[in-house]
């Protein structure tokens, strides 16, 4: 196999463990949407509740948290919409709201800040804090 062959294949292989696949862009199965600085006021006004997932790339607790988030799009699609701000590429938005640590959830309702969620949990604790704002 040549070495660029070997090289690709780590890069995948890199990639696929360190979960880079799953906050890319929207995903398809759950709706999950990648929200931007540029996007942010339009997303938050977008459903009547609405929650933002605040992660970096080398966060490893926000790594664990992603396909949480994912499952739980699924589960209350229709009732709540979930984005993902990669706090890396986007700086304004997390400073305008303090975010000092990550993984913070921002839940918004008709628009305006309604609570904030530090930290990661399993699925069944941010089932239960989500499912307060209905």
């Amino acid at each position: 196999m040549a070495e660029d062959e070997l090289a690709e294949i780590r890069r995948r292989k890199l990639e696929a463990l360190m979960g880079q696949n799953e906050q890319k862009g929207v995903n398809k199965l759950s709706g999950v949407t990648e929200v931007k600085d540029s996007t942010f006021e339009e997303f938050i006004k977008s459903a009547p509740l609405v929650i933002v997932d605040c992660w970096a790339p080398w966060c490893g607790p926000c790594r664990m948290l992603a396909p949480i988030i994912e499952q739980l799009a699924e589960e209350f699609q229709g009732k709540i919409k979930f984005g993902k701000m990669n706090t890396d590429e986007n700086e304004n938005t997390p400073m305008k709201f303090n975010i000092t640590a990550i993984p913070t959830m921002l839940v918004f309702k008709n628009g305006a800040q309604l609570d904030r969620v530090v930290g990661a949990g399993n699925k069944d604790f941010m089932r239960q804090k989500f499912s307060k704002y209905l």
